[in-house]
């Protein structure tokens, strides 16, 4: 073989290598446009970050490509903020190119945060964050912009559960972000008075009405558990605590992950955006105190 033709082949062999690696990194993404309301995410996307052994990506997108120094310039951010972080740029839609590179980097988590417009309202849902969260192909993190750039740590999370077998699915991440922070893992069952009983088949609600209540919670309580065990199968380390709440959920678990000093909300969702859907995952994202995880539950 001549020279020419190895050293032809020993390049092809270090781009397969190098593409290979990329795929097996574990990567989490945040997006930063510049503004002091996106920077509120990186505290949270770091943290997840190094729980997780991923590496951060952060991702600016704009019309054109700025050299790297510029970028950095735009991105109003210290050396010491982006140590230990990838800084990639991308041209198009914003949250189209989001998506896509969260796709095509297989990305864990999408970290960012709700709006980074400054006049609009808390709790408001941006168009690039609501783009984001209808189209990701993973969890996605919205942090609020009055987190401010304060670290963030992993002690408690909250993870409501209405007795569906869907939203159990949110247990997975939930149960192992606890096994790898070691934080509290607490489970919220809201029983919202005259509300149309869930009709997903395996649907596990509270009951109704109890004669023995001393008796039938406590039983009802484990059979929650293990039900919820079944279907998410969390590690064995980590621990569920159930806790019981009455009134409209969305406000419900506000109130109980403000009371609980929560530090996330894992949530699932079914994909669904539209008017009279995804109410009290809406009521969440506005008045959470905390960071939500928000896990798409496939229909």
């Amino acid at each position: 073989m001549s020279s020419k033709l190895k050293e032809d082949a020993r390049q092809k062999n270090r781009r397969e290598a190098a593409s290979s690696r990329e795929k097996e990194a574990r990567i989490i993404i945040v997006p930063l446009d510049g503004t002091p309301h996106a920077a509120v995410a990186l505290p949270v996307a770091k943290t997840l970050a190094e729980l997780e052994r991923a590496v951060l990506h952060v991702i600016h997108i704009r019309e054109p490509i700025l050299p790297p120094r510029e970028v950095l310039q735009v991105l109003k951010l210290t050396p010491d903020q982006l140590r230990g972080t990838v800084v990639d740029q991308a041209t198009g839609s914003p949250a189209a190119s989001i998506v896509r590179l969260a796709r095509e980097r297989h990305s864990l988590l999408i970290v960012m945060c709700t709006h980074t417009g400054m006049e609009k309202p808390r709790g408001k849902l941006g168009s690039v964050a609501e783009g984001v969260l209808r189209e990701a192909p993973c969890p996605v993190v919205l942090v609020h912009p009055e987190r401010g750039l304060f670290p963030w740590s992993l002690r408690r999370i909250l993870l409501p559960h209405d007795g569906t077998p869907a939203t159990a699915i949110a247990i997975g991440p939930a149960a192992d972000l606890a096994r790898l922070s070691g934080a509290e893992l607490e489970v919220l069952h809201v029983a919202a008075p005259g509300a149309r009983k869930p009709i997903e088949v395996g649907t596990f609600a509270a009951p109704r009405y109890l004669d023995q209540p001393q008796h039938e919670w406590p039983a009802w309580s484990r059979e929650f558990l293990h039900r919820l065990s079944v279907l998410g199968h969390p590690p064995p380390e980590v621990k569920l605590r159930l806790f019981l709440a009455t009134g409209e959920p969305g406000s419900a678990i506000v109130h109980f992950a403000a009371e609980h000093n929560t530090d996330l909300v894992v949530l699932g969702w079914h994909g669904k955006w539209e008017p009279e859907r995804a109410a009290t995952l809406k009521g969440v994202i506005k008045e959470s105190p905390c960071p939500v995880l928000i896990v798409r539950v496939e229909s």
